[in-house]
């Protein structure tokens, strides 16, 4: 017999289920609209350019309704590369509010506070917080770890200099979605480890993020073009993101940190179909082992970012107004 290796490249997408029938019923809904009026905004065969304008159309129509601010404020906050603006939604017209500091998603490549305005809203409403949302500089222009210091700078600025804003700086809570979540615990953990520590923030409100393990079962089974998700899209936004060098840096790669201290009460949550499932499931465990409370959804037949579709999937609005209770109730 002779033996020889066939000539096959590896194929990441090969040996996934089709999600669609998995779907819940708010989420078909959503991807059949998705389909018909923004079919490849999540493709990233394409230039950075071209994603971040077609995340930006994409997200318009997801963004309008929802709870609306008092008023909104808009900062610049000294920071690494220049200012970093930052916005405040505030709840009512109370003269101090407790604050939540909002880091969003997009693979650390699209986004802004304008894309993700009505998720920030929702937080803002259901914590009866004010809601900080941080605009900090998207890769590939502001690679890793440009973005952590950004963020953190908003951070101990309003820590510091929060009273002017008619910010209460004892008790705040970082918040993000996805690549936000990374960086929202990375953010905590840098700040435990710089001079302030961490001590005044008392909640982590973390929705489908990376946390960043190597392989999972979940991310064998799902990711597809519905929701942006493909190994070949993750690989995109992690070579715009991170240096080959900084993979495994603490402040990127939580499961590499040292989570046994200065972690305080986390919100999850995360849909069954989302390649990032198993991230959600191991931070769980490994904060229950160090006795870390934590509140964690997973939603049935829901994709990754589907917290962002709260017109069609009362799914999404109940993550957000529990998530806000979380911090409240830390409060």
């Amino acid at each position: 017999m002779e033996f020889f290796m066939p000539d096959r490249k590896p194929d990441y997408e090969i040996n996934k289920p089709d999600p669609y029938p998995m779907l819940c019923e708010s989420m078909k809904k959503v991807i059949d609209y998705q389909a018909e009026h923004s079919a490849d905004a999540f493709d990233t065969d394409c230039s950075w350019d071209e994603m971040r304008v077609k995340y930006v159309e994409e997200r318009r129509f997801w963004n309008e309704g929802g709870p609306q601010a008092v008023k909104t404020v808009e900062v610049m906050v000294p920071g690494p590369m220049g200012d970093v603006p930052a916005r405040i939604y505030y709840p009512d017209d109370k003269p101090e509010h407790y604050a939540v500091v909002f880091i969003h998603g997009g693979g650390f490549t699209v986004g802004s506070n304008d894309t993700h305005d009505r998720m920030m809203r929702s937080v803002m409403a259901a914590s009866g917080c004010c809601v900080i949302g941080v605009d900090y500089h998207l890769a590939p222009e502001a690679k890793f770890p440009i973005p952590l210091y950004e963020s953190a700078a908003v951070v101990r600025f309003f820590q510091e200099h929060g009273a002017q804003y008619g910010v209460l700086t004892d008790k705040m809570a970082l918040a993000g979605d996805s690549g936000g979540a990374n960086l929202a615990m990375g953010v905590n953990l840098y700040l435990r480890d710089t001079p302030g520590g961490n001590g005044f923030v008392k909640a982590l409100l973390l929705y489908y993020g990376s946390f960043v393990l190597q392989d999972s079962s979940s991310a064998r089974l799902y990711g597809t073009l519905l929701d942006g998700m493909r190994k070949s899209d993750l690989t995109t936004y992690m070579s715009y993101y991170v240096n080959a060098d900084d993979m495994e840096n603490p402040y990127f790669a939580a499961f590499l940190n040292d989570l046994s201290t200065g972690v305080p009460p986390i919100y999850m949550c995360c849909g069954s179909l989302d390649p990032l499932l198993d991230d959600t499931k191991t931070l769980e465990q490994m904060m229950k082992y160090f006795g870390v409370s934590t509140q964690v959804d997973i939603v049935p037949g829901a994709l990754h970012a589907f917290m962002h579709y709260g017109r069609m999937m009362p799914e999404a609005v109940e993550c957000l107004e529990r998530s806000g209770a979380f911090f409240k109730a830390q409060l």
